[in-house]
């Protein structure tokens, strides 16, 4: 027997009919996890995960999708899961949560069950404004069929989410063609960011990014306080993971659990450090020092070689340079002698400084903006040598010519340290 388009019969249990489209599937059951709004410490929604059986054994969603594979009935299964989900979840009674259901793409593109699935979330009794089709990581995919069933799914009021981002086919490119209502980060983002400011650091900037592009953004996978202050510290909307509850199958618990949930939430946001901008790291100061000394040697005609040993003597130090008002260099570096393998260049060209333009960098640009300022860059990865690293600079004026004096800082060294 084949579904086609449509709907599920309201009227009959799911687990029923999945007995009489065939009898050797899984017989289905539903557990909800919270996903909760920092900002308002409460549950925007919940996820639907599957908790199945075959035989009267628990079996993993994997096993029970792989049994209907295998039996010829995936779409048909993923369309039952789908709807018995959203039956529970109608039971909560709460009409401001969402409901986040995982789908395959490979059943949103099927001319046959991604139709038809559709008709069965409509016909639920749900508004499609309260259901989050959150597409699945897949090995393949085409994009353009996948395109048009989330613009369907769209235009009917579903709105859409990617699971899994930073992982196999989500990524950005898919992001910009798909303009999903939200994005679920991998898990894996979250643990490698909690072990060094310069993960957590990236992390922060991929949020920034995916909020330019018109997405809230989800932290999944949460597991400790510290996971968790870090989701606040890089201003994610929503968090999700065993830190703030995990799934269950009883419905009055799901709602009990979110006002614990609720409140785990709020004390993250007050207890939260936020993460610190660069330029305001106590473990610059020494830098700053030292840079004002070199800048104070230098104006006042100690030849820069000998005026960038005040910088050069500091630990991660790795270079001094000076800029003319073009932004163009007028001579090499003044390299420390330390940290060789950090200071290498990838390609034997970038190696020659003079005469290289560094108009576009920022630290050029406010250098010059703010003539006479100590000026720190964010990091950014060094033409020179491929490091991160972070610049300190200044607009001076020498002998009735202006010059932007520039210093290199070993992001990695900083990362070290504070880690």
């Amino acid at each position: 027997m084949t579904i086609a388009t449509s709907a599920f019969d309201s009227n009959h249990a799911t687990a029923a009919m999945i007995d009489a489209l065939a009898p050797g599937l899984p017989r289905l059951e539903s557990a909800f996890q919270p996903v909760l709004s920092l900002a308002h410490a409460a549950a925007v929604g919940y996820e639907a995960l599957l908790r199945a059986t075959h035989d009267g054994v628990p079996c993993s969603p994997e096993e029970a999708f792989g049994i209907a594979r295998r039996a010829g009935r995936y779409g048909e299964f993923e369309r039952a899961c789908m709807l018995h989900h959203v039956r529970r979840f109608v039971r909560l009674g709460d009409e401001d949560s969402v409901l986040f259901l995982n789908v395959h793409p490979d059943v949103l593109a099927d001319p046959v069950h991604g139709p038809a699935l559709a008709d069965d979330l409509l016909s639920s009794g749900m508004a499609p404004e309260r259901i989050v089709i959150e597409i699945l990581e897949a090995k393949q995919e085409t994009s353009s069929i996948l395109g048009e069933a989330v613009a369907r799914l769209r235009s009917l009021g579903f709105l859409i989410a990617l699971d899994d981002f930073g992982a196999g086919l989500t990524n950005l490119g898919r992001v910009w063609d798909l303009r999903p209502d939200v994005v679920k980060l991998d898990r894996e983002l979250i643990c490698k960011a909690v072990s060094s400011y310069r993960n957590a650091r990236s992390l922060l900037r991929l949020v920034d990014l995916l909020h330019d592009i018109g997405t809230y953004i989800v932290v999944e996978g949460i597991e400790t306080e510290e996971q968790a202050r870090l989701s606040a510290d890089c201003d994610a909307d929503f968090v999700q993971g065993y830190y703030f509850g995990r799934p269950t199958i009883e419905i009055e618990s799901a709602k009990a659990l979110t006002g614990i949930c609720a409140a785990s939430c709020n004390d993250q946001l007050t207890d939260a450090r936020k993460l610190r901008r660069v330029r305001d790291l106590d473990e610059l100061a020494q830098y700053r020092h030292a840079f004002g000394l070199l800048k104070n040697a230098w104006c006042s005609g100690l030849p820069i070689e000998m005026a960038a040993q005040h910088f050069l003597a500091c630990e991660w130090a790795l270079r001094v340079y000076v800029l003319d008002d073009t932004g163009r260099q007028v001579r090499e570096n003044v390299e420390s002698d330390r940290h060789d393998r950090w200071r290498r260049a990838t390609f034997p060209i970038l190696e020659r400084a003079a005469g290289a333009n560094w108009s576009k960098r920022t630290y050029f640009r406010d250098a010059l903006v703010h003539p006479g300022e100590t000026i720190v860059s964010e990091p950014y990865m060094s033409a020179s040598s491929k490091n991160l690293c972070v610049t300190l600079s200044a607009y001076v004026n020498v002998d009735g010519r202006g010059f932007v004096l520039g210093a290199d800082i070993l992001f990695e060294g900083l990362c070290h340290v504070l880690a």
